[in-house]
Protein backbone atom coordinates (compact mmCIF):
# COMPACT_ATOMS: atom_id res chain seq x y z
CA UNK A 1 0.00 0.00 0.00
CA UNK A 2 2.83 2.57 1.09
CA UNK A 3 3.37 3.11 -3.29
CA UNK A 4 -0.33 2.73 -4.51
CA UNK A 5 -2.20 5.54 -4.80
CA UNK A 6 -4.66 5.68 -1.64
CA UNK A 7 -7.01 8.65 -2.37
CA UNK A 8 -6.97 11.80 -4.44
CA UNK A 9 -6.28 14.87 -3.22
CA UNK A 10 -6.84 18.66 -3.25
CA UNK A 11 -2.87 20.07 -3.74
CA UNK A 12 -2.29 23.15 -2.28
CA UNK A 13 0.24 26.21 -3.39
CA UNK A 14 2.22 25.35 -0.09
CA UNK A 15 2.94 21.90 -1.12
CA UNK A 16 0.48 19.93 0.71
CA UNK A 17 -2.71 17.76 -0.39
CA UNK A 18 -6.10 17.68 1.75
CA UNK A 19 -8.96 15.34 1.38
CA UNK A 20 -11.18 18.36 1.44
CA UNK A 21 -11.45 21.73 -0.29
CA UNK A 22 -13.43 23.46 2.61
CA UNK A 23 -14.37 27.82 2.38
CA UNK A 24 -13.78 27.90 6.34
CA UNK A 25 -15.72 31.71 7.77
CA UNK A 26 -14.37 32.11 10.34
CA UNK A 27 -15.43 34.89 13.62
CA UNK A 28 -13.07 37.14 15.33
CA UNK A 29 -15.43 36.92 18.35
CA UNK A 30 -18.29 36.28 19.79
CA UNK A 31 -20.06 38.84 18.07
CA UNK A 32 -19.52 37.99 14.21
CA UNK A 33 -20.28 34.34 14.69
CA UNK A 34 -24.24 34.53 13.51
CA UNK A 35 -23.17 36.23 10.26
CA UNK A 36 -20.16 34.13 9.70
CA UNK A 37 -22.81 30.89 10.72
CA UNK A 38 -25.17 32.31 8.37
CA UNK A 39 -23.11 32.88 5.54
CA UNK A 40 -21.75 29.31 5.87
CA UNK A 41 -25.78 27.75 6.01
CA UNK A 42 -26.49 29.59 3.07
CA UNK A 43 -23.69 27.32 1.29
CA UNK A 44 -24.71 24.34 3.25
CA UNK A 45 -28.24 24.23 2.24
CA UNK A 46 -26.59 24.19 -1.33
CA UNK A 47 -24.11 21.15 -0.98
CA UNK A 48 -20.97 23.07 -0.87
CA UNK A 49 -18.43 22.25 1.71
CA UNK A 50 -18.59 25.47 3.51
CA UNK A 51 -18.18 25.84 7.81
CA UNK A 52 -18.31 28.30 10.44
CA UNK A 53 -15.21 28.40 13.24
CA UNK A 54 -13.81 31.24 15.40
CA UNK A 55 -12.88 32.46 19.10
CA UNK A 56 -15.39 33.33 21.14
CA UNK A 57 -13.54 35.59 23.27
CA UNK A 58 -12.94 39.42 22.64
CA UNK A 59 -9.72 38.77 24.44
CA UNK A 60 -6.37 37.55 22.82
CA UNK A 61 -4.82 34.31 23.60
CA UNK A 62 -1.84 33.00 22.49
CA UNK A 63 -2.99 29.42 21.77
CA UNK A 64 -6.32 30.58 19.80
CA UNK A 65 -4.31 32.60 17.60
CA UNK A 66 -2.05 29.42 17.00
CA UNK A 67 -5.04 27.08 15.99
CA UNK A 68 -6.81 30.10 13.73
CA UNK A 69 -3.24 29.97 11.61
CA UNK A 70 -3.44 26.18 11.59
CA UNK A 71 -7.13 26.34 10.35
CA UNK A 72 -6.81 29.28 7.92
CA UNK A 73 -4.01 27.38 6.41
CA UNK A 74 -4.89 23.50 7.46
CA UNK A 75 -5.02 21.50 3.91
CA UNK A 76 -8.15 20.71 4.09
CA UNK A 77 -8.96 24.28 3.62
CA UNK A 78 -8.85 25.77 0.02
CA UNK A 79 -10.43 29.43 1.12
CA UNK A 80 -10.90 31.55 4.09
CA UNK A 81 -12.98 34.39 4.84
CA UNK A 82 -12.78 36.41 8.71
CA UNK A 83 -15.64 38.23 9.60
CA UNK A 84 -14.76 40.59 12.85
CA UNK A 85 -16.88 42.86 14.45
CA UNK A 86 -14.95 45.88 14.95
CA UNK A 87 -13.36 46.06 18.30
CA UNK A 88 -12.15 42.94 19.42
CA UNK A 89 -8.65 42.32 20.28
CA UNK A 90 -7.98 39.47 17.49
CA UNK A 91 -7.52 41.51 13.77
CA UNK A 92 -9.52 39.42 10.92
CA UNK A 93 -6.70 40.80 8.52
CA UNK A 94 -3.93 39.15 9.76
CA UNK A 95 -5.84 35.85 9.61
CA UNK A 96 -6.44 36.18 6.56
CA UNK A 97 -3.05 37.65 4.69
CA UNK A 98 -1.39 34.14 6.51
CA UNK A 99 -3.90 32.16 4.66
CA UNK A 100 -3.18 34.27 1.22
CA UNK A 101 0.53 33.96 2.16
CA UNK A 102 -0.17 29.79 2.16
CA UNK A 103 -1.80 30.21 -1.48
CA UNK A 104 -5.59 30.42 -0.24
CA UNK A 105 -8.37 32.40 -1.13
CA UNK A 106 -8.36 34.99 1.74
CA UNK A 107 -10.90 38.09 2.67
CA UNK A 108 -11.82 39.94 5.38
CA UNK A 109 -14.13 42.44 6.42
CA UNK A 110 -15.32 44.16 9.60
CA UNK A 111 -19.55 43.79 10.03
CA UNK A 112 -19.40 47.21 11.58
CA UNK A 113 -18.10 48.99 8.67
CA UNK A 114 -19.94 46.64 6.86
CA UNK A 115 -23.39 48.09 7.17
CA UNK A 116 -24.56 45.37 10.27
CA UNK A 117 -25.82 41.77 9.91
CA UNK A 118 -27.76 41.96 7.05
CA UNK A 119 -25.19 44.02 4.76
CA UNK A 120 -22.64 41.50 6.35
CA UNK A 121 -24.20 38.30 5.45
CA UNK A 122 -24.69 39.78 1.82
CA UNK A 123 -21.14 40.37 1.66
CA UNK A 124 -19.93 37.48 2.48
CA UNK A 125 -21.98 35.19 0.69
CA UNK A 126 -20.61 37.06 -2.22
CA UNK A 127 -17.42 36.66 -1.04
CA UNK A 128 -17.56 32.94 -1.13
CA UNK A 129 -19.46 32.55 -3.77
CA UNK A 130 -16.59 34.00 -5.96
CA UNK A 131 -14.32 31.77 -4.00
CA UNK A 132 -16.17 28.52 -4.18
CA UNK A 133 -16.29 29.36 -8.18
CA UNK A 134 -12.33 29.79 -7.97
CA UNK A 135 -11.78 26.60 -5.77
CA UNK A 136 -13.58 24.21 -8.69
CA UNK A 137 -9.72 24.64 -10.43
CA UNK A 138 -7.92 23.18 -7.29
CA UNK A 139 -5.68 20.11 -9.11
CA UNK A 140 -6.49 16.86 -8.10
CA UNK A 141 -3.52 14.69 -7.93
CA UNK A 142 -2.26 11.11 -6.25
CA UNK A 143 -2.60 11.20 -2.53
CA UNK A 144 -0.58 8.25 -1.05
CA UNK A 145 -0.63 6.93 3.23
CA UNK A 146 2.69 8.57 3.02
CA UNK A 147 0.85 12.19 2.79
CA UNK A 148 -1.50 11.07 5.28
CA UNK A 149 -2.18 12.20 9.10
CA UNK A 150 -4.60 10.86 11.06
CA UNK A 151 -5.94 11.46 14.78
CA UNK A 152 -7.19 9.23 17.13
CA UNK A 153 -9.59 10.60 20.43
CA UNK A 154 -11.46 8.88 22.71
CA UNK A 155 -15.21 9.71 24.20
CA UNK A 156 -17.20 7.95 26.46
CA UNK A 157 -15.73 4.96 26.76
CA UNK A 158 -16.81 2.21 28.14
CA UNK A 159 -15.98 -1.60 29.04
CA UNK A 160 -15.38 -2.39 25.35
CA UNK A 161 -13.09 0.43 24.44
CA UNK A 162 -9.86 -0.91 25.59
CA UNK A 163 -10.55 -4.44 23.77
CA UNK A 164 -12.04 -3.29 20.37
CA UNK A 165 -12.37 0.40 19.67
CA UNK A 166 -9.16 1.54 21.01
CA UNK A 167 -7.25 -1.18 20.02
CA UNK A 168 -8.45 -0.96 16.69
CA UNK A 169 -7.62 2.23 15.96
CA UNK A 170 -4.28 1.45 17.41
CA UNK A 171 -3.97 -0.77 14.71
CA UNK A 172 -4.92 1.58 12.02
CA UNK A 173 -2.52 3.87 13.20
CA UNK A 174 -0.15 1.11 13.26
CA UNK A 175 -1.04 0.42 9.44
CA UNK A 176 -0.78 4.03 8.47
CA UNK A 177 2.99 4.38 9.88
CA UNK A 178 4.27 1.22 8.93
CA UNK A 179 3.07 2.29 5.04
CA UNK A 180 5.12 6.25 5.99
CA UNK A 181 2.55 7.95 7.17
CA UNK A 182 1.66 10.34 10.43
CA UNK A 183 -0.37 9.73 13.28
CA UNK A 184 -1.21 11.78 16.54
CA UNK A 185 -2.83 11.35 19.60
CA UNK A 186 -3.56 12.65 23.04
CA UNK A 187 -5.52 12.65 25.95
CA UNK A 188 -2.34 12.54 28.46
CA UNK A 189 -5.01 12.69 31.37
CA UNK A 190 -6.50 9.34 30.04
CA UNK A 191 -2.69 8.00 30.70
CA UNK A 192 -2.47 7.92 34.21
CA UNK A 193 -0.23 5.14 35.20
CA UNK A 194 1.33 4.95 32.47
CA UNK A 195 4.40 7.21 32.62
CA UNK A 196 7.05 4.54 31.81
CA UNK A 197 5.29 2.53 29.23
CA UNK A 198 5.26 5.83 27.56
CA UNK A 199 8.40 7.11 28.21
CA UNK A 200 10.04 3.37 26.74
CA UNK A 201 8.50 4.31 23.67
CA UNK A 202 10.25 7.36 23.04
CA UNK A 203 12.41 7.62 20.12
CA UNK A 204 15.41 8.90 22.27
CA UNK A 205 16.20 10.42 24.80
CA UNK A 206 14.55 14.29 24.33
CA UNK A 207 11.42 12.91 23.35
CA UNK A 208 11.56 10.62 26.64
CA UNK A 209 12.62 13.46 28.81
CA UNK A 210 9.55 15.57 27.27
CA UNK A 211 7.07 12.75 28.02
CA UNK A 212 7.98 12.80 31.76
CA UNK A 213 7.54 16.20 32.09
CA UNK A 214 4.06 16.23 30.01
CA UNK A 215 3.29 13.34 32.12
CA UNK A 216 4.06 15.10 35.59
CA UNK A 217 2.34 17.96 34.52
CA UNK A 218 -0.46 16.35 33.75
CA UNK A 219 -0.54 14.93 37.35
CA UNK A 220 -0.34 18.15 38.69
CA UNK A 221 -2.84 19.20 36.54
CA UNK A 222 -5.83 16.68 37.72
CA UNK A 223 -4.42 16.92 41.27
CA UNK A 224 -4.82 20.17 41.72
CA UNK A 225 -7.83 20.73 39.52
CA UNK A 226 -10.16 17.45 40.83
CA UNK A 227 -10.09 16.45 37.02
CA UNK A 228 -9.17 13.39 36.10
CA UNK A 229 -10.59 12.35 33.18
CA UNK A 230 -13.25 9.46 34.30
CA UNK A 231 -16.71 10.40 34.41
CA UNK A 232 -19.80 8.74 35.79
CA UNK A 233 -21.10 7.97 32.44
CA UNK A 234 -17.29 5.58 32.33
CA UNK A 235 -18.34 3.95 35.21
CA UNK A 236 -22.26 3.35 33.82
CA UNK A 237 -20.08 1.39 31.08
CA UNK A 238 -18.26 -0.88 33.25
CA UNK A 239 -14.96 1.09 34.29
CA UNK A 240 -14.25 1.84 37.31
CA UNK A 241 -10.90 4.11 38.01
CA UNK A 242 -8.62 6.35 35.77
CA UNK A 243 -5.78 3.88 35.59
CA UNK A 244 -8.09 1.04 34.44
CA UNK A 245 -9.94 3.80 31.42
CA UNK A 246 -5.99 4.93 30.59
CA UNK A 247 -4.77 1.28 30.09
CA UNK A 248 -7.66 1.12 27.65
CA UNK A 249 -7.45 4.53 25.99
CA UNK A 250 -3.70 4.41 25.31
CA UNK A 251 -4.06 1.34 23.54
CA UNK A 252 -5.16 3.67 20.20
CA UNK A 253 -1.96 4.94 20.36
CA UNK A 254 -1.01 1.63 18.36
CA UNK A 255 2.79 -0.05 19.53
CA UNK A 256 5.14 2.17 17.41
CA UNK A 257 8.22 4.71 18.87
CA UNK A 258 6.97 8.03 19.47
CA UNK A 259 8.69 11.08 17.82
CA UNK A 260 7.78 13.60 19.36
CA UNK A 261 5.33 15.63 21.84
CA UNK A 262 3.76 18.29 20.07
CA UNK A 263 2.54 21.47 21.64
CA UNK A 264 -1.25 23.02 20.58
CA UNK A 265 -0.44 24.08 16.84
CA UNK A 266 2.73 22.55 16.49
CA UNK A 267 2.50 20.27 13.38
CA UNK A 268 4.83 16.89 12.85
CA UNK A 269 8.22 17.82 12.40
CA UNK A 270 8.70 14.05 10.56
CA UNK A 271 6.64 11.32 9.97
CA UNK A 272 5.64 8.51 12.29
CA UNK A 273 3.53 8.38 15.80
CA UNK A 274 3.35 11.73 17.77
CA UNK A 275 2.18 12.34 21.24
CA UNK A 276 -0.03 16.11 21.42
CA UNK A 277 0.31 17.73 25.10
CA UNK A 278 -2.84 20.35 25.71
CA UNK A 279 -2.48 20.57 29.18
CA UNK A 280 -1.74 24.60 30.15
CA UNK A 281 1.68 25.38 31.22
CA UNK A 282 0.56 27.86 33.38
CA UNK A 283 -1.80 28.45 36.14
CA UNK A 284 -5.25 28.33 35.16
CA UNK A 285 -7.01 31.83 34.44
CA UNK A 286 -10.84 32.08 34.58
CA UNK A 287 -11.10 32.18 31.14
CA UNK A 288 -9.83 28.76 30.71
CA UNK A 289 -12.48 25.91 30.53
CA UNK A 290 -11.61 22.13 30.24
CA UNK A 291 -12.10 20.80 26.95
CA UNK A 292 -14.71 18.19 25.92
CA UNK A 293 -14.32 15.82 22.93
CA UNK A 294 -14.68 17.96 20.02
CA UNK A 295 -12.44 20.88 21.06
CA UNK A 296 -10.27 17.97 21.89
CA UNK A 297 -10.42 16.91 18.04
CA UNK A 298 -10.24 20.13 16.87
CA UNK A 299 -6.53 20.16 18.85
CA UNK A 300 -5.72 17.27 16.89
CA UNK A 301 -6.84 18.99 13.20
CA UNK A 302 -4.34 22.08 14.52
CA UNK A 303 -1.99 19.61 14.55
CA UNK A 304 -2.68 18.67 10.55
CA UNK A 305 -4.87 15.71 11.11
CA UNK A 306 -6.50 15.09 7.60
CA UNK A 307 -9.47 13.32 9.73
CA UNK A 308 -9.78 11.78 13.19
CA UNK A 309 -10.95 8.86 14.42
CA UNK A 310 -13.35 9.01 17.66
CA UNK A 311 -13.84 6.10 19.39
CA UNK A 312 -16.83 5.23 21.63
CA UNK A 313 -18.73 2.85 23.97
CA UNK A 314 -21.44 4.82 25.59
CA UNK A 315 -21.81 6.63 21.90
CA UNK A 316 -21.05 9.87 19.97
CA UNK A 317 -22.71 11.69 17.51
CA UNK A 318 -20.24 14.77 17.32
CA UNK A 319 -18.12 15.94 14.33
CA UNK A 320 -15.50 19.03 13.30
CA UNK A 321 -16.49 21.73 10.82
CA UNK A 322 -12.46 21.46 9.51
CA UNK A 323 -12.22 17.54 9.28
CA UNK A 324 -14.16 14.25 8.91
CA UNK A 325 -14.23 12.59 12.27
CA UNK A 326 -14.48 8.59 11.70
CA UNK A 327 -16.92 7.25 14.77
CA UNK A 328 -15.90 3.34 16.17
CA UNK A 329 -17.56 1.50 18.60
CA UNK A 330 -16.87 -2.12 19.95
CA UNK A 331 -19.85 -1.97 21.96
CA UNK A 332 -23.09 -4.05 19.59
CA UNK A 333 -25.30 -2.71 21.63
CA UNK A 334 -24.24 0.55 21.18
CA UNK A 335 -24.03 0.65 17.33
CA UNK A 336 -27.65 -0.80 17.30
CA UNK A 337 -28.88 1.90 18.34
CA UNK A 338 -26.89 4.24 17.15
CA UNK A 339 -26.06 3.69 13.67
CA UNK A 340 -26.99 6.21 11.81
CA UNK A 341 -24.24 8.14 13.95
CA UNK A 342 -21.28 5.58 14.32
CA UNK A 343 -19.49 4.62 11.50
CA UNK A 344 -17.89 1.28 12.31
CA UNK A 345 -18.63 -1.29 15.01
CA UNK A 346 -15.26 -3.05 16.21
CA UNK A 347 -17.65 -5.51 18.34
CA UNK A 348 -16.05 -8.56 15.98
CA UNK A 349 -12.94 -8.49 18.38
CA UNK A 350 -14.84 -9.20 21.50
CA UNK A 351 -16.48 -12.19 20.32
CA UNK A 352 -14.03 -13.89 17.88
CA UNK A 353 -16.13 -13.09 14.59
CA UNK A 354 -13.44 -11.23 13.05
CA UNK A 355 -9.56 -10.84 13.58
CA UNK A 356 -7.92 -7.49 13.95
CA UNK A 357 -5.93 -8.42 10.54
CA UNK A 358 -9.04 -8.70 8.87
CA UNK A 359 -10.93 -5.68 10.80
CA UNK A 360 -7.98 -3.57 10.31
CA UNK A 361 -8.38 -4.20 6.66
CA UNK A 362 -12.11 -2.97 6.60
CA UNK A 363 -11.48 -0.14 8.45
CA UNK A 364 -8.82 1.77 6.47
CA UNK A 365 -11.06 0.75 3.22
CA UNK A 366 -13.53 2.90 4.95
CA UNK A 367 -10.93 5.60 5.61
CA UNK A 368 -10.02 5.59 2.25
CA UNK A 369 -13.72 6.30 0.90
CA UNK A 370 -13.97 9.11 3.35
CA UNK A 371 -10.69 10.37 1.72
CA UNK A 372 -12.22 10.24 -1.43
CA UNK A 373 -15.01 12.45 -0.47
CA UNK A 374 -17.30 10.21 0.77
CA UNK A 375 -19.00 11.25 3.70
CA UNK A 376 -18.65 10.23 7.57
CA UNK A 377 -21.87 10.15 9.53
CA UNK A 378 -21.14 12.55 11.33
CA UNK A 379 -20.41 15.31 7.83
CA UNK A 380 -24.07 13.59 6.26
CA UNK A 381 -25.83 14.42 9.75
CA UNK A 382 -24.39 18.18 9.62
CA UNK A 383 -22.31 17.75 13.09
CA UNK A 384 -19.85 20.88 13.66
CA UNK A 385 -19.21 21.06 17.13
CA UNK A 386 -16.32 22.41 19.28
CA UNK A 387 -15.27 25.24 20.94
CA UNK A 388 -11.81 26.83 21.14
CA UNK A 389 -11.10 27.40 24.67
CA UNK A 390 -8.51 29.38 26.21
CA UNK A 391 -4.83 27.66 26.88
CA UNK A 392 -1.75 29.03 28.32
CA UNK A 393 1.46 27.18 26.92
CA UNK A 394 4.86 27.88 25.89
CA UNK A 395 5.32 26.51 22.42
CA UNK A 396 8.80 26.31 22.36
CA UNK A 397 9.33 23.59 25.57
CA UNK A 398 7.96 21.38 27.41
CA UNK A 399 8.51 22.68 31.11
CA UNK A 400 10.04 20.51 34.10
CA UNK A 401 7.70 22.00 36.94
CA UNK A 402 4.63 23.35 37.03
CA UNK A 403 3.06 25.40 39.78
CA UNK A 404 -0.72 24.87 39.81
Amino acid sequence: MRDEVFCRGYLRDDGTKGIRNKVLVVFTVECSKHVCRKVAEHFQQLGEDVEAIGSHSCLHNQVNIRRLLKYCTHSNVGGVLVIGHGCEYTYPDMLADYAKASGREAAWFYQQEAGGTLKSIARGIQIVQDMITRLKDVVREPMYLSELVIGGECGGSDFTSGLAGNALVGSVFNYVIDNGGTAVFEELSEGVGLKDYLMGRAVNDKVRVDIANAYDKTIAFCDAYGQFSIAPGNMDGGLTTIEEKSMGATVKSGRRDIQSVLKIGQTPHCKGLHLLDVIPDEKLEPAHFIAADPSDMLELIASGCHLVFLVTGRGHVVGTPVSPVIKVTGNPRTYERMSDDIDFCASGLLTGEDNMEDMTERIVKLMQEVCNGGQSNAERMGHREGILYFNFQNPTEVPSCWKF
